[in-house]
């Protein structure tokens, strides 16, 4: 048997996220097909996590197990012949069976872009949120601050979430300004559903004025999903990496 570790970047646009689910494209489900038609058995893909419909990813990372002794780069070449154009395989590597994508992960690494302008190009407008209202630049940066360290996240992920340790670990959260995009980069140990589009909508307010930075830890304190900010739309978000 041999584990082999894929990275994999998709457009998120046309599919109904990550995790395999009946009669909807997903990118494990389309990749997975293509895995067995390539290897002639069935076989399981192990993502290192789930991005929701709509997400994009640069480097996501799963890892498969498989009897064939296919090199590497027939894998690469055969996955991106079987896939459609908006996902591709960038990497196969042969890697010990102890390798786990999610479980041996030690932080992930996403961004999302924020348009400053009301008009988006046609070409773009699939990766970006358009948010171009007047905002304060250092209550940004100062409420941002805020969500590195040790919290739990009760208040910026999904109400309906059945995760019950919400405790996360974040390493970086800042925004990169260029122009008429602004990025906010954040690496953590790991997030749960709809926790990085939540904490940007909170930070979004705060930048408009509608909540105060010295806000964020009562926020976080109270463990309460309606105090903190909307969750801004998939589209703007793109997981950039995986390390370990």
């Amino acid at each position: 048997m041999r584990n082999l570790k894929l990275t994999l970047a998709y457009d998120g646009t046309g599919f109904h996220g990550w995790q395999i689910q009946p009669n909807l494209p997903t990118v494990q489900g389309v990749v997975q097909e293509a895995l067995e038609k390539l290897f002639n058995h069935s076989v399981t893909l192990t993502g290192s996590g789930r991005t929701d419909a709509g997400v994009h990813a640069q480097a996501q990372v799963a890892n498969v197990e498989t009897i064939r002794s296919i090199d590497t780069d027939a894998v690469l070449r055969g996955l991106n012949a079987l896939l459609p154009s908006d996902i591709r395989v960038l990497q196969v590597e042969e890697v010990g069976l102890e390798f786990h994508s999610r479980r041996s992960a030690s932080s992930k690494t996403y961004e999302y872009h924020v348009w400053r302008q009301h008009i988006v190009s046609p070409f773009y407008c699939r990766y970006v949120y358009a948010f171009p209202y007047a905002m304060n630049e250092a209550a940004i940066d100062e409420a941002s601050r805020c969500f590195i360290g040790t919290h739990d996240f009760t208040s910026f992920c999904a109400t309906a979430s059945e995760v019950e340790d919400r405790v996360r670990i974040v390493f970086e959260a800042e925004w990169q300004r260029g122009g008429d995009e602004w990025i906010f980069r954040v690496r953590g140990n790991g997030f749960l559903q709809y926790m990085v589009r939540t904490i940007v909508g909170t930070l979004l307010y705060v930048g408009t004025g509608k909540l105060e930075p010295s806000e964020i830890p009562s926020i976080f304190e109270a463990r309460d999903r309606r105090l903190a900010g909307p969750c801004v739309p998939a589209r703007g978000l793109h997981l950039i990496r995986v390390d370990y």
